[in-house]
């Protein structure tokens, strides 16, 4: 026998062999009362007021939860239930968000069952009995209300009433079959198109048989829900019932007064025994790197064969008939979910994450934004619909995203959100249909924009700002923004950016920071720079929410700056080794903080790995490293550390001076990366701001994934017969060197130009290709200026550098990773 029969049978036996059987009497009726609605606050005081009382079953997240438009609140407060209780009204479990508990996990039916009941109990209410959302359970599901302590849990649509009048049965037999007891019956419940005569009906057609009658009411006076019944009609249909229980043909009681004749309490036998509340098992830890999403491919049936892929759930409101079933092929894969709705008046329908406790919902952080994507087909406009999740457990509507054109063909909708609200602790998204048609989707994707892992994508690089060409310079204090997202073939959902930024005609001296547009400038430099010097340097930057990124001129002056795109991140399908993280600019080192600056041939070493949000395991990190009040000139190297010092440099400075440059580097098995002062005689102040990191875990093996390698230098031309001619390119190759696959797809060096005979600039760009109109550093006579190139190889695994001057120029390349094509 399995358990569940062996439940009601042993249910069964103790309800006909144990307890009495019920006396003959007049028709049991209990008015009960679903979901927490606000307005049934007024009715159960009119039932009251006639001396009746009525079973609320309440979802415990919908509690205090507020109307996201600043409305009237939807549902009742803790206090207002409190109140029915003490009027001797019943509070009663309806699960925790109200989902369908058919097409949940084990573990969330029981999160969703029992906490609720823990959530109630702690609350301050007498919790005995339970009812399914959507009347939707399965024996399994029963055996779970049994095991967190109910007595009994209500279906719908059993008995004959006006919306079954084929049905024969009128009433629940009593006392209780065993076998009913976790899915009693009951009519269907009471909607807009019911009259009082019909509620009288349900009544009087069981009154000669007498038995148990449950009437189910969600609302009163609404116009946009059609469970709803007028407040007159509720209120004649109350005074009705009086008049009945009055005649002695029915006694009017709550479910709780119902099962106390099969269970009493034996400290009140009025009422059903109150059994020790058990919890829910704990959820699972949620996904927070990579697709958020579970199934997000939907191959993975739910716990229902007929049903729903796992992790996903029917969401809908409003007056529209949609119905959903599963399509081959997908777009991907055998499995995409077609909806078709008909019928339409009002609301909207869509597949979405189960709105759920953690199995399935996906975790969220606020003040993220969070990238989603999915593939479609449709015959209407479609758009995605957001929701939130916090307190206790309560859903809210969110917001909702632009619309996106019907397709015949698969076509991809993406689209960030704005930051997630305070006291959010997980999201959920689907695309809707807010007419008739019909809509298909597959392959969904949701990352945060913050901490997306994410792939590296090269491009040939591309002037996308340069604000010479703009009436007026950058503002002292101002800032500028430039479009990443959806131009010059950067598609809509990238996650980070990577630009030369070149300062230009500058006022005074200042420094520039680059950030995602949207959000708050940090406490991070990129570049710095004097009054009228050009400097560039390289910026790996999340992108906003809007698919901008922004740049601060922190300066007294103007300035004019110029941002050349040679790369880009999109979200990773799946966590691997060589997958970046970008983050907001973070201040990791700042030897100016401490007693005293880096000596003259001295190190300082600074904590990556296992800080800020950062893993343990984490195999290289970009960060702009700055050197300040250098005491004489010199160069800095950054490694690995507890690894060799490699024969490289990421910049050079003079007495004085302040420098930045972009930096990549390996990691080491300590989690921490070591910066070398290469001064003979002078100290400096060294400070670090992180932008990211790659993931490490071994080797990367995705397309797009960075590779990290001991800084090597691959290029020297101080050690060929003659420097780089005036307006002369040099190539040095990269694929098949230094255990560089023949093969890559971009690599990542610090360039650096020495000896310079007269002012110029370099470009890098893919061996083979035309020279862009970009540039990657510029120089005057006799400096020596360092910066970091992420550039595509070229024909053969080159890559070349353009030397525009009037005069010769020294070249050195020091390799530090590369990206797998």
């Amino acid at each position: 026998m399995g358990a569940v029969a062996l439940l009601l049978a042993t249910l069964f036996n103790a309800a006909m062999f144990v307890q009495p059987a019920q006396a003959a009497g007049p028709l049991v009726v209990t008015l009960t009362f679903d979901d927490a609605n606000a307005d049934q606050v007024t009715a159960a005081n009119y039932l009251n007021s006639k001396g009746m009382k009525g079973t609320f079953f309440l979802p415990s997240g919908y509690l205090n939860a507020a109307d996201p438009n600043g409305g009237p609140a939807p549902y009742m407060t803790t206090a207002q239930a409190l109140a029915l209780q003490s009027a001797g009204n019943e509070i009663a479990g309806h699960t925790v968000t109200h989902p369908d508990l058919a097409q949940m996990d084990a573990n969330e039916v029981a999160r969703q069952v029992c906490n609720d009941r823990v959530n109630l109990t702690n609350m301050g209410f007498r919790v005995t009995n339970f009812a399914y959302p959507f009347a939707s359970a399965t024996p399994a599901v029963q055996q779970t209300v049994a095991n967190c302590g109910y007595n009994s849990a209500r279906g719908l649509g059993d008995l004959k009433s006006k919306a079954a009048p084929t049905l024969t049965q009128v009433a629940e037999p009593l006392p209780v079959p065993a076998a009913d007891l976790y899915f009693t019956k009951a009519p269907d419940e009471v909607d807009n198109t019911w009259t009082v005569t019909d509620m009288q009906t349900v009544v009087t057609q069981a009154e000669a048989g007498g038995g148990w009658v449950q009437l189910t009411f969600h609302h009163f006076d609404s116009t946009s829900d059609p469970l709803t019944v007028t407040t007159a009609n509720f209120q004649a249909y109350v005074n009705w019932l009086a008049t009945e229980q009055a005649a002695g043909r029915i006694a009017v009681k709550t479910v709780s007064q119902v099962m106390a004749a099969q269970f009493p309490d034996p400290s009140n036998p009025a009422l059903d025994v109150d059994k020790p509340v058990v919890n829910g098992p704990a959820a699972p830890p949620p996904i927070t790197v990579g697709n958020l999403l579970q199934n997000p491919s939907l191959e993975t049936a739910g716990p229902v064969a007929s049903g729903l892929p796992y992790c996903w759930a029917i969401g809908s409101y409003g007056t529209q008939t949609s119905t959903f079933t599963s399509v081959t092929p997908g777009h991907t894969g055998n499995v995409a979910e077609q909806m078709v709705t008909t019928g339409y008046v009002s609301g909207d329908a869509k597949l979405l994450p189960t709105l759920d406790l953690g199995q399935c919902a996906p975790s969220a952080t606020p003040g993220h934004t969070y990238q989603m994507s999915a593939w479609y087909k449709s015959t209407a406009l479609t758009q995605f619909e957001l929701y939130y999740r916090t307190g206790l457990g309560t859903w809210t509507y969110w917001t909702a995203s632009p619309n996106f054109a019907a397709s015949t063909a698969w076509t991809q909708a993406t689209w960030t959100s704005p930051p997630v609200p305070a006291g959010a602790s997980a999201i959920s998204m689907g695309l809707n249909l807010l007419t008739n048609g019909t809509l298909v989707t597959d392959d969904y994707g949701l990352y945060d924009s913050i901490g997306v892992a994410s792939v590296f994508k090269s491009m040939t690089p591309t002037r996308m700002l340069d604000t010479r060409n703009n009436p007026a310079p950058v503002a002292p204090n101002g800032t500028v923004s430039f479009q990443v997202a959806g131009v010059n073939g950067i598609p809509a959902n990238v996650t980070a950016v990577t630009f030369n930024l070149t300062v230009a005609g500058a006022a005074s001296f200042g420094f520039v920071t680059a950030y995602p547009s949207g959000t708050t400038a940090p406490n991070a430099s990129n570049l710095n720079y004097a009054t009228g010097q050009i400097v560039p340097n390289l910026v790996t930057v999340p992108v906003g929410a809007d698919g901008k990124v922004t740049l601060l001129n922190a300066s007294n002056g103007t300035s004019q700056l110029i941002a050349d795109v040679s790369g880009y991140y999109i979200p990773a399908a799946v966590q691997s080794p060589g997958e970046f993280q970008p983050m907001a600019p973070s201040r990791f080192l700042d030897t100016r903080s401490g007693t005293t600056p880096v000596a003259p041939g001295g190190t300082v070493s600074f904590q990556v790995g296992g800080v800020s949000g950062i893993p343990a395991s984490v195999s290289a990190v970009t960060f702009n490293l700055t050197v300040a009040n250098a005491a004489s000139f010199g160069f800095v190297t950054a490694y690995a550390s507890g690894t060799n010092r490699p024969n490289a440099s990421n910049l050079n400075y003079a007495t004085g001076q302040i420098v930045a440059n972009s930096v990549t580097v390996p990691v080491g098995a300590d989690g921490k990366v070591t910066l070398f002062n290469g001064s003979p005689s002078g100290t400096a102040q060294l400070i670090a701001d992180v932008s990211g990191y790659y993931l490490g875990g071994g080797a990367a093996t995705v397309s797009g994934a960075f590779q990290p390698i001991t800084p090597t230098r691959f290029l020297d031309t101080r050690n060929g017969p003659t420097p780089v001619a005036a307006n002369g390119t040099i190539s040095f190759q990269v694929g098949g060197v230094s255990g560089v696959p023949a093969t890559v797809g971009g690599v990542t060096f610090n360039l650096t130009v020495a000896s310079t005979m007269s002012n110029g600039f370099v470009t890098a760009f893919p061996a083979g290709t035309q020279v862009p109109n970009a540039s990657n550093l510029n120089y005057a006579p006799g400096q020596i200026v360092p910066n970091l190139v992420t550039i595509p190889v070229g024909n053969a695994g080159q890559v070349s550098l353009f030397n525009a001057s009037k005069g010769t120029a020294q070249l050195i390349a020091d390799v530090s990773g590369y990206f797998l094509p």
